[in-house]
């Protein structure tokens, strides 16, 4: 299964660029939060790095959730390292005939729509919950997870 590797490495922007128009002092959003979060701009290199590479590892996972047939590549992966020729065939079959079956931006939003309740939801929750958290703290952050993850899954199943 061939990868676009441009896409990969680009998609992690997102949830930068996304962060920082978010959580800007100025965007709006926070102010109307009320929530005191760090201002982007205060950020270091070395912490916009850290993100950079949190986002990666994010992206490389919601691949597996977002594109069906890497599941079924996975299947036939060892067969193929080991030089079956069967194995290949099959897989090449179902590529051709199915390899691009759902991947469009619409099927990928709504995987990363069902991710961020997923996975996003249950850490903000919980983190509202143990730190005394309003309902405003949930919205501003879970909004900012689901807009990233319904753009996110978009972008990976249309490009990647």
């Amino acid at each position: 299964m061939n990868l676009n590797y441009y896409a990969f490495f680009l998609i992690p922007l997102i949830p930068l660029a996304l962060g920082y128009y978010w959580y800007d002092p100025k965007s709006g959003i926070r102010t109307w939060s009320g929530e005191k979060v760090i201002n982007p701009n205060e950020l270091s290199f070395i912490q916009i790095l850290i993100l950079y590479v949190l986002s990666f590892t994010l992206v490389y996972g919601y691949i597996n959730l977002i594109i069906h047939q890497m599941g079924f590549y996975e299947l036939f992966f060892t067969d193929i390292m080991k030089g079956s020729k069967e194995a290949e065939i099959i897989v090449q079959n179902f590529m051709n005939q199915y390899g691009q079956k759902h991947r469009h931006f619409g099927h990928g939003v709504f995987h990363g729509i069902i991710n961020a309740f997923v996975f996003a939801l249950p850490f903000v929750g919980v983190n509202a919950i143990l730190n005394k958290k309003n309902k405003k703290y949930v919205t501003l952050h879970f909004s900012y997870w689901l807009i990233t993850s319904a753009i996110i899954g978009g972008l990976i199943s249309e490009f990647v």
